[in-house]
This record gives structure tokens, C-alpha cells and sequence, in this order.
């Protein structure tokens, strides 16, 4: 069947860029999204609210211009135009404000990189329901399992754009599996039916998860309503609050202590309490910079660190 296709340009902040923050986190991997490192290209799979599905490939075109390519079965509205834009917006984090953050780090000339490449940016899923999912499907887990287990889910409850390509499944969608079928199929092992309830919650009892992106609480008491759910510990709760534009906390497990470890302890074993010391200067942002800090080498090409 031949697809309609349609071109869209969003402009974006003066200190955004495009590929420091779809590399920035394991998400761009991550179904229904997927990426091309070579062509720089983000793309997704997505159900509109008028029931079309679509997938959409971005690039940047230029510094300041995002280009959106969507592919549809049908042709899209001005509606649908604008739901593109704004799914993508939340993806990229675009409305949010890192002017203090770029102030704050402008005192500490070790990290004088980040500003100069963009970092500070990570790409997060359209809905707090999609990266609850997957932070809990991303727990005491090897992140090949974390990717397989999205993938899955998207493959056996999402709506298909094509063969290989299915959206992410809604919490109706995993509401109405049982708890046997995402053992048996999604195999998502003992976290299934934390997956299965979360969904019920939001379904049958109108948990609102989608509020926590604006909430009113300060970071502790939103962190404590976080872990109220089952399957949501300490390390699921900071990386949720960090998708949510929250980064007090510095989501701490094994391989961020072992990457601390390479970079700052000599390779030797280092306490929690020395890399919660470590970090403590940056405040509010200390979770932002811990996780800059990791991936340095990931980000900056080699001649330049």
C-alpha cells in the first residue's frame, strides 16, 4: 500500500541539539522508537488521537530547524499535523528550561564541554506511562532483555504500522492482558504483574501519571508517591523523576558505580555515600550531571576531550 507522506519543520531553542539528545539515552534504542547513527535520524511509531498511525522520522536540517518526515496510510489534518509536532516537542524535551542548568555549570570549567556540544538533553517517551514501563522493564535486568521486552510489547499488544513497526501499547492495551500472557509472551519475568497493575491503576482506578510532569510537589514527596507502586524502588523512582524533568536524584545502580569507579575512584571500589558526596555540590542538578559525566565519552568525539 502506498503511503502518504508529509514534511514538517519545527523550530527549536538556540541551546537544543538534535543529536546530543537522542544519544544521550539508551531510549532512542528502545521500540517503538529507533534510530540511524549514520544518517543522525530518529524515527517512531505512533497512534494519533484520530486513530492514524504514523511514523515519523526525524533530522535536523539545519542549526535552529528540525525536519519531520511522517508516513501515514491516510493523509494527515492540520490536527494531526499538530499532534506530530507536539509528540515530537515532548520527546526532544523541548520546552524544557535549561538556562539555569548551563548557568549552574558554567563554574566548573571540567565540564565546559557540555554547553559546547548541547548536552544536557535526553530523549523521553511521549507518555509517563510508556517510560514507567520501561524503567521498571529496565531493572536488575541486562539492557539486551530491556530492549527484547519493549520490542514485544509493542509487537504483541501495540497496533501495527507495518509488519515489523507497531506502536506502543496504550494502558488499556495492558490492562486487558493477564498476568500469565506477559510471562508468557512479553517475558517479562517477575516484573509482569507490576506492569499489569500499573496499567489497572491507571485504567480502573484513575491513577493520573500523566499529572506527575506538572506536579506541584517538590521532589521528595513526588519521588515518595512514585515508589507507592509496586516494582518501583529506589533506582526506578530516580530515573522516572529524571524523566520528568526532576534531577535531584542520582539513580544509582551497578553500572554507574563501576563507570564511577573507572573515572574517578582509580577502578577501586567506591561507597555510595562518597559518589552522593561527589555530586552533592550541583544541587537540583546533580542528577543531570552525574549522568553528563558518564557518558562524556560517549557524546564527545576523542580529539576533542
Amino acid at each position: 500500500m502506498r503511503l502518504s507522506t508529509r514534511s514538517i519543520g519545527v523550530e527549536v531553542p538556540e541551546d537544543f541539539h538534535f543529536w546530543s539528545t537522542v544519544w544521550s539515552s539508551g531510549w532512542c534504542g528502545l521500540a517503538p522508537f529507533s534510530f540511524d547513527e549514520e544518517e543522525r535520524t530518529l524515527s517512531r511509531v505512533q497512534r494519533l488521537t484520530s486513530g492514524k498511525i504514523v511514523r515519523a522520522t526525524v533530522r535536523e536540517e539545519r542549526k535552529g530547524l528540525l525536519r519531520i518526515r511522517v508516513e501515514s496510510r491516510e493523509p494527515l489534518d492540520e490536527a494531526d499535523v499538530e499532534e506530530v509536532e507536539s509528540v515530537v516537542g515532548t520527546c526532544l524535551r523541548l520546552d524544557e528550561d535549561l538556562s539555569p542548568f548551563f548557568e549552574m555549570i558554567e563554574g566548573y570549567p571540567e565540564f565546559g564541554w557540555v554547553r559546547e556540544i548541547g548536552a544536557g538533553r535526553s530523549i523521553r517517551s511521549p507518555t509517563v506511562f510508556e517510560d514507567m514501563v520501561k524503567t521498571i522493564s529496565s531493572t536488575n535486568c541486562s539492557w539486551a532483555l530491556t530492549r527484547a521486552v519493549t520490542r514485544r510489547l509493542c509487537l504483541r499488544l501495540g497496533e501495527p504500522f507495518s509488519e515489523e513497526d507497531h506502536t506502543f501499547p496504550t494502558p488499556r492495551q495492558v490492562a486487558s492482558a493477564t498476568e500469565g500472557f506477559i510471562k508468557a509472551e512479553i517475558k517479562a519475568g517477575y516484573r509482569s504483574p507490576y506492569l499489569v497493575e500499573l496499567a489497572r491503576k491507571i485504567v480502573d482506578e484513575g491513577l493520573d501519571v500523566e499529572a506527575w510532569r506538572n506536579s506541584p510537589l517538590d521532589s521528595v514527596s513526588l519521588k515518595r508517591e512514585v515508589m507507592k507502586l509496586r516494582g518501583v524502588g529506589d533506582y526506578a523512582a530516580d530515573n522516572i523523576l529524571k524523566l520528568l524533568g526532576r534531577y535531584d536524584f542520582l539513580a544509582l545502580d551497578s553500572w554507574v558505580r563501576r563507570k564511577f569507579s573507572q573515572i574517578h575512584g582509580k577502578g577501586e571500589a567506591v561507597s555510595d555515600r562518597e559518589i552522593e558526596e561527589f555530586y552533592a555540590p550541583f544541587g537540583k542538578w546533580k542528577g543531570l550531571v552525574l549522568w553528563l559525566d558518564m557518558i562524556k565519552e560517549h557524546l564527545v568525539p576523542k580529539g576533542r576531550r
